[in-house]
């Protein structure tokens, strides 16, 4: 015996357009998850490229990775996250492979670090260039300061042939 057919044409319906529903929801959370792939791609490589030629580290703190206060977290210049713990063993992850969240809250605390940093560097080389160009000013001064004029016309470096 089986049970009596009594399904409404409506209820069909209703379902069918709720799995319709279903599918977009799911289609939009799938293009969702590829944007934010493709733009943590972008995001990391672009980010990259300035901290490699930074050149600067930074400690990063650990509960951002939901890992205890006795952990040592060190963002590199490849944006490597050097992970060494309390029992000193060690291990390295890419930024990219972390959660949105662990991204968005590192790069919150670290971007501004970086940024001051970045400064820093500027002003203490733009004060060793501008000695460097003091001093050199000052030195072409000197009569016959050319280079090529000192070691032409300085005595002590001139050679009799043999």
């Amino acid at each position: 015996m089986s049970a009596p057919d009594n399904t409404n044409p409506d209820e069909l319906a209703s379902s069918v357009k709720a799995m319709d529903d279903l599918v977009e929801e799911a289609i939009q959370i799938y293009e969702l998850d590829n944007e934010k792939t493709n733009l943590t791609d972008e995001l990391y490589n672009s980010l990259r490229t300035i901290t490699n030629y930074l050149g600067f580290s930074m400690d990063v703190d650990p509960r951002f990775l939901n890992l205890s206060q006795d952990t040592r977290i060190i963002l590199m210049p490849s944006l490597d996250l050097l992970i060494i713990k309390s029992n000193f063993k060690s291990e390295q992850k890419r930024l990219d492979q972390l959660s949105l969240d662990e991204i968005s809250n590192i790069l919150k605390l670290v971007i501004p670090n970086m940024i001051n940093m970045a400064r820093a560097d500027r002003v203490l080389k733009n004060q060793k260039i501008a000695f460097v160009r003091e001093a050199t000013n000052r030195l072409k001064r000197l009569p016959g300061s050319s280079t090529e004029d000192m070691i032409v016309n300085d005595t002590a470096l001139h050679v009799e042939g043999v």
